[in-house]
């Protein structure tokens, strides 16, 4: 391992150990922490996948040149599943509808018991986790040379309907279900579509801190590479933008107390100043993308999709800690301890994959020698 991968394994190792601590001292508050750090470790394999998969059933140039930091984004998928066991072994301390007496709940809650119940739940997880390393395994199995000889998308358009139902299961348990008396047909849509764009943005980052993809050409002649990138990266943005409106608009229409109260507890208690960041980390990344001169400068890409990215990285924390927060400001010390753990554990298996990316392609021997 470089020197960066072992600091970055240390970090995690420490982190691990204050989360250990924090578990002794209030598990529930450690957990919540937790929680929210591994669902934004998840996010990005699973926002890889989907671009993956679809760009195995269109083809098309623009995916080429994005595809292999995709593809180690979506190599670190066991490990974000490996992530979410803590929180798997104490549920009655995340969800309210785990091991409670259904008589002490509201009626509207003991009506969704037949769904909401720990086995029924963990068999849930246990088919998401094999659909999506099933579906990883398809995708690190295809070459370039490959797709390019099988020119049959059947297996991609199945996949992506068997990611788009594990994505929603995946949603309604661990993310709605943290607040069972909200409900929202739109939110697994915005959800995947947030882990498109902070796959989407990373994979732009790795890319352009590898090479200057500003002086490569795009697909149209006198269109630079990077253009097209930021393009697409725009398009993602936007359809997350829209998203995230329409279920705000619906709930703003509806006016259900169990619904407006989502929003209520996310925009006070201080968590109203995460939300203005995030609107002014999204607004930021819109205006630039629309910007020619940034998209086409090297510096300027890099910018626009950190910028991205961490929107995408408070947008994962607004949407998941508020339901599981108590204390003060203080309080966050069990997220900082959460966010180092898991951050350093996936960033020291990013980099050790991103030095070895060959050794992801797990068919690329055999199209040599075939």
């Amino acid at each position: 391992m470089s020197r960066i991968e072992q600091a970055f394994l240390i970090a995690g190792i420490a982190g691990l150990a204050c989360c250990a601590a924090g578990v002794s001292l209030d598990a529930r508050a450690m957990l919540g922490a937790w929680l929210a750090a591994a669902s934004f470790a998840l996010s990005l394999p699973l926002g890889a996948l989907t671009i993956l998969m679809v760009h195995g059933l269109t083809g098309g140039r623009w995916g080429g040149a994005i595809r292999q930091p995709l593809r180690i984004l979506a190599a670190t998928l066991p490990l974000a599943l490996i992530l979410l066991l803590p929180v798997l072994i104490r549920l009655d301390l995340i969800f309210s509808w785990a091991g409670a007496d259904s008589a002490m709940l509201a009626e509207k809650l003991r009506e969704k018991l037949v769904y909401l119940n720990v086995p029924f739940f963990l068999l849930r997880f246990a088919v998401c986790a094999a659909i999506w390393l099933a579906l990883a395994w398809m995708v690190l199995s295809s070459t370039e040379e490959h797709l390019a000889k099988s020119g049959d998308g059947r297996k991609y358009a199945l996949g992506l309907i068997l990611h788009a139902f594990a994505i929603s299961v995946f949603s309604i348990d661990w993310m709605l279900s943290l607040e069972p008396e909200f409900t929202s047909t739109v939110y697994a849509l915005f959800e995947a579509s947030a882990e498109v764009v902070g796959a989407f943005a990373a994979a732009v980052i790795v890319l352009a801190a590898r090479g200057a993809v500003e002086v490569l050409p795009g697909g149209e002649e006198g269109v630079a590479l990077s253009e097209d990138l930021a393009n697409m990266l725009l398009g993602f943005v936007l359809t997350w933008i829209y998203l995230v409106f329409m279920q705000w608009l619906v709930v703003w229409g509806g006016d259900l107390p169990e619904e407006v109260h989502w929003y209520v507890i996310r925009s006070g208690s201080g968590w109203q100043y995460l939300l203005y960041l995030l609107i002014a980390l999204q607004v930021a990344a819109f205006v630039g993308l629309l910007n020619r001169d940034l998209k086409r400068s090297h510096a300027g890409l890099i910018w626009l999709a950190g910028i991205t990215l961490a929107g995408h990285f408070v947008d994962v924390f607004w949407r998941i800690r508020p339901a599981l927060f108590a204390g003060g400001p203080l309080a966050l010390w069990h997220d900082a301890a959460a966010w180092i753990g898991s951050g350093g554990l996936w960033l020291a298996l990013f980099l050790f994959l991103l030095r070895r990316s060959d050794r992801i392609t797990w068919r690329k021997r055999e199209v040599a020698h075939g």
